[in-house]
């Protein structure tokens, strides 16, 4: 199944809801709890925080949390700026956990140390900002998993650890399709085994519509909030500037 709508992802969790415990990374990594019927919902936020909001809003109304990983230097949203802050901050009201979405290709490093280190920086950014404690941390377009397995970060775990890739099923919806198939028909649910599910919130809306119009309407919204946002910048500009 490649539809993705609200609808479909309500059904989704409704289901899930049945069998499942929905849980956390750290809670995972950190806690004593038996690893078993666990499902881990995560968020990589590329584009829109605006689309995560609506995703959040949904998740909150059926009664679970996952996990928004945000990142910090991006071309396409601050997470500091009034607005974005905001959302972050709703996100957390709602009781979601907030991760660190890491860009590797932003650093240069020669050593798994150095990339750590960059690493917590990151996470103490966001941390401090906005008064919490960080879930996990996941890579943007990771290279290699054998790499990211060496790598421990001692503040936080992050979603390429070999207890999050070795327990659970991984199924991702990047670029608009299911990877490795619709989670529901796959055998690992069948068997109640462990699920880890990669939702990004940019493919997700009201009504079906393909993976190329979605960043066609991300891509107007988008240009919309800068053509607002240099209005207020500089609407005295405009008026000292009529013809």
């Amino acid at each position: 199944m490649n539809t993705f709508n609200y609808s479909v992802y309500k059904r989704l969790i409704n289901i899930l809801k049945k069998d499942y415990d929905f849980t956390s990374f750290s809670k995972i990594k950190f806690s004593n709890e038996p690893v078993e019927n666990k499902v881990l919902i995560r968020h990589d936020i590329d584009l829109s925080l605006k689309k995560a909001l609506n995703m959040a809003l949904i998740e909150n109304r059926l009664g679970i949390t996952s996990t928004y990983f945000l990142f910090l230097r991006n071309p396409f949203y601050n997470i500091f700026s009034k607005d974005n802050a905001s959302i972050v901050s709703t996100l957390i009201s709602l009781n979601h956990n907030i991760g660190l979405h890491f860009d590797c290709a932003k650093y240069v490093y020669n050593t798994i140390s150095q990339l750590s280190y960059q690493v917590s920086r990151e996470i103490n950014f966001i941390q401090d900002f906005f008064g919490i404690k960080l879930d996990a941390v996941s890579f943007h377009r990771p290279s290699s998993l054998a790499f990211y397995s060496k790598l421990e970060i001692s503040s936080c775990p992050h979603a390429y650890e070999p207890i999050f890739v070795k327990k659970f099923k991984y199924f991702s919806d990047s670029r608009g399709f299911w990877r490795y198939g619709y989670p529901l028909d796959s055998k690992e649910y069948k068997e109640k085994q462990n699920l880890h599910l990669l939702i990004h919130p940019i493919w997700w809306n009201n009504k079906n519509i393909l993976p190329k119009k979605c960043i066609t309407d991300f891509k107007s919204s988008h240009i919309k909030d800068i053509d607002k946002h240099l209005f207020i910048e500089l609407k005295n500009f405009w008026k000292t500037n009529q013809t």
